[in-house]
């Protein structure tokens, strides 16, 4: 009975797999994306070049595997932007020793700037995209505009405050998340909805190592 069950679990009609990826290689994207954010939560430095595998199996599996052009570009922008937050965190840990690396939330009127940078960002990239969606053949009729736009942009904008240690990456990247599950689940693709509420419950957790990093230098 036991063989049947596993037989049955494993079988091409129960799409258990589908949950990790169906090639090896989807899996250990996952993997790395996960592990990855757990080790920033951290403030451990490993975490990045974790992204960076992440990004470029992804962007790989973009434009060979799912024709997914725009996913494609925007997945080798994060090799670099995984690349300067290395280099950031690595400069940090070898400041001085009164002098250190840790989180901390910036001033109000730069958190304004922030916001009002982000917005700005959103709407160009909204009008930008469905600007090209008009001209350029390769480029599909944008669904979920705004949404989309708003967890594209703010991506960029959570990883560059992440490289800085500026505790309101965690906020962006509960915006994020929260997005992410929404318009995956309206597409029809609940694993990737799974995914981004992971990644929620992994951003808290980092919040909260954060918070605790902040508290200890006080």
């Amino acid at each position: 009975m036991t063989d049947s069950i596993m037989a049955n679990l494993f079988s091409g009609s129960t799409p258990w797999f589908q949950l990790l990826g169906t090639t090896p290689v989807e899996i250990i994207a996952t993997l790395s994306a996960v592990l990855g954010v757990v080790l920033i939560a951290r403030q451990n430095i490993l975490g990045w070049p974790l992204g960076i595998l992440w990004a470029a199996i992804s962007a790989w599996l973009a434009f060979t595997q799912w024709q997914l052009v725009s996913d494609g570009i925007l997945y080798l922008a994060y090799i670099p932007i995984q690349l300067y937050c290395w280099t950031v965190w690595a400069r940090g840990s070898s400041l001085r020793q009164e002098d250190p690396f840790i989180p901390v939330w910036m001033a109000h009127k730069k958190q304004l700037i922030v916001i009002i940078a982000a917005l700005l960002g959103i709407a160009g990239w909204a009008f930008g995209i469905s600007a090209l969606a008009t001209q350029v053949s390769w480029i599909p009729e944008p669904t979920l505009l705004w949404r989309d736009s708003t967890t594209t942009v703010l991506n960029f904008f959570a990883q560059f405050l992440q490289a800085r240690k500026r505790m309101e990456n965690w906020v962006i990247w509960l915006v994020v998340n929260l997005l992410g599950i929404h318009i995956y689940w309206v597409k029809g693709a609940p694993i990737y909805s799974i995914q981004y509420a992971i990644f929620l419950v992994l951003g808290i957790y980092g919040w909260v190592q954060w918070h605790r990093s902040t508290r200890s230098q006080i």
